[in-house]
């Protein structure tokens, strides 16, 4: 799988195992931004409504929407501390950067740079992302990739099965209250909202197939382009490309979703498909 080094600021930064309850204690996050998801949903509880309670969805709602509205993302007398997960996972881009001088080299010294590639590359490739029996300096946090894992280690470990998965998803289109209306927030994100939601439109399917196959093993990448819309004219849309042997693959959930038809490694122009124009890789 080929490595992309990517810093998305929003993509990967605050998502907890299924089991996992709203923390009483607030987070401090790499970038040094406090949220606390238990205080969110008790002064919001139209958000809680729209949203629920799992502390991902509640800090997406306020990175897209409750921070420009002007709501609190934590009580007044919370302080910036340092805090850890219940289940001891931490990261300490101190200790990473000392131990993998090859990263540094390629993305930098900054804690959320280095915290994007562990989280990304870095806890596939088993680099450690603390000295053991140490206090950390700041968090791990799980990506989609570990919610990847689970769909996998249930469905099997077979890129049909992850497409079949990916292409049965309940709907869940444009223009919803917490659905983006572009690939702006990048795979990561629109994988996350997926596996957590179980639901979601092209971009969110294309996300979630997208995580597995790379995870896998997989060269994939994830594209947002233009097909063509049924009313006329063009609509936005988002598919994944796999590399095997010097060809590109398309695989598209959302066309087996909407159309029934086949739409897994088909080719572009390939007759009974879409025509996908305007395209370009998203970010992670």
């Amino acid at each position: 799988m080929k490595k992309r080094i990517a810093a998305a600021a929003l993509t990967a930064v605050l998502a907890w195992s299924y089991a996992l309850p709203v923390f009483a204690a607030p987070v401090t996050l790499p970038d040094g931004t406090v949220f606390d998801p238990e205080y969110y949903a008790e002064q919001n509880p139209d958000v809680v409504a729209s949203f629920g309670t799992d502390p991902y969805a509640l800090y997406v709602h306020y990175m897209y929407y409750g921070k420009q509205e002007g709501r609190a993302p934590y009580a007044e007398e919370v302080s910036g501390s340092e805090y850890t997960l219940p289940d001891g996972n931490v990261f300490d881009p101190v200790y990473y950067a000392a131990q993998n001088p090859d990263v540094v080299a390629a993305v930098g010294n900054t804690p959320d740079a280095l915290y994007q590639h562990y989280l990304n590359f870095g806890r596939l490739e088993g680099r450690r992302p603390c000295a053991a029996g140490t206090e950390a300096s700041s968090l791990y946090i799980p990506s989609s990739y570990d919610y990847a894992r689970e769909v996998l280690d249930e469905i099997g470990w077979d890129p049909k099965a992850a497409f079949d998965w990916s292409a049965s998803m309940k709907y869940y289109g444009h223009g919803k209250p917490d659905m983006p209306e572009n690939g702006t927030p990048g795979t990561n994100w629109f994988a996350l909202f997926g596996f957590t939601k179980h639901k979601g439109n092209c971009y969110v399917m294309a996300a979630t197939f997208c995580q597995m196959v790379r995870l896998m093993g997989y060269d994939a990448q994830q594209m947002s382009g233009m097909v063509p819309a049924r009313s006329g004219g063009l609509t936005p849309h988002s598919w994944v490309e796999v590399y095997i042997d010097g060809q590109t693959y398309v695989c598209d959930p959302d066309f087996t979703y909407g159309t029934r038809k086949n739409g897994f490694m088909i080719q572009y122009r390939q007759p009974g498909t879409w025509r996908y124009t305007d395209y370009t890789p998203m970010g992670d």
